[in-house]
């Protein structure tokens, strides 16, 4: 649904103008139907690459592809929805009246965007709220605007600059149950973020940026098939302390509450849970620990 092959863009810096690379030969793909989370800190050259995608600015050398379809095609820029990082509004603009207005820059037909309308604020929480003025919304509640404003159309690749931006623990919770169901619809969403726990949740595949290259992309299928780093055990001894000789491959033992925890290799994990038993112990948990996003996105960020 959309590609990008070699694509540089560099600005211009100073007062003796010097050419600063913003992104360096990016190549990506992002599937049809999937959820494609583009990560990195900031200035790595995550809004960059969208404006690219859109057209707003021109890259130095490259290509982007829509569909199949050059990017800089009217019919390419019409099958996306974008929702920017900071979107601007009217303040005296109702719900409604601005998205009447932004249906009206698409030259839908009004019967169809009075019925569409209505869904699309009960879809983003808003229902109840088409007849107030947007300079009394609160920020959660513009970036709720903005997500229907995206979806006014009905595109088949949304393109979301930190959808998550000004929402509360709820508001991203029903932000990442709409992108699922918009998933499920065969919609293809490619957003930046770096909130990394939301890109776990609902993320098919992540990119992964750092200084306008991108340093990996992989599915997330991938990062949760990873070998098992460790196995943590944890234990109680029944009242009476904890033996003073511990099985060989036992590393970072340390007590917690009433409990004694430990880490052991996967190899030796059974050895050890036996061992356990075997000294009157009784096992609380044994929790297998793996590399997360997180940790991947650190190690990237390291080199």
């Amino acid at each position: 649904m959309l590609e990008l092959q070699n694509v540089q863009k560099s600005y211009a810096t100073g007062l003796f103008p010097k050419k600063v690379p913003a992104v360096r030969g990016l190549s990506l793909h992002v599937h049809k139907g999937e959820v494609f989370a583009f990560l990195g800190p900031n200035g790595a050259g995550k809004t960059t690459t969208i404006k690219l995608i859109l057209n707003l600015i021109f890259p130095d050398s490259g290509k982007i592809f829509i569909d199949g379809l050059p990017h800089q095609q009217k019919d390419a820029r019409k099958k996306v929805g974008y929702l920017p990082d900071q979107p601007y509004f009217y303040d005296y603009l109702t719900a409604r009246e601005y998205l009447i207005f932004s249906a009206q820059l698409y030259n839908l037909p009004r019967s169809l965007y009075l019925e569409r309308i209505p869904d699309l604020l009960e879809k983003v929480g808003l229902q109840g709220k088409e007849k107030l003025q947007l300079r009394k919304f609160s920020r959660g509640m513009l970036q709720r605007l903005g997500f229907a404003q995206a979806l006014i159309h009905d595109p088949d690749l949304l393109i979301l600059d930190e959808p998550m931006g000004g929402l509360d623990p709820i508001g991203r919770k029903e932000f990442r149950d709409i992108i699922l169901e918009l998933k499920e619809q065969g919609k293809t969403i490619f957003f930046s973020s770096h909130i990394l726990s939301d890109a776990e949740v609902i993320s098919d595949r992540v990119g992964i940026l750092n200084r306008g290259e991108l340093v990996r992309q992989t599915s997330l299928a991938e990062i949760f098939d990873l070998e098992v780093e460790s196995i943590e055990i944890s234990c109680r001894w029944n009242g009476t302390p904890p033996p003073e000789e511990w099985p060989p491959n036992c590393t970072g033992i340390r007590q917690e509450q009433q409990s004694t925890v430990f880490a052991s290799d996967e190899q030796s994990a059974q050895q050890a849970v036996q061992w356990v038993l075997e000294n009157k112990g009784r096992i609380v948990s044994v929790t297998p620990h793996r590399k997360t996003l997180e940790d991947i996105f650190m190690e990237e960020m390291q080199n």
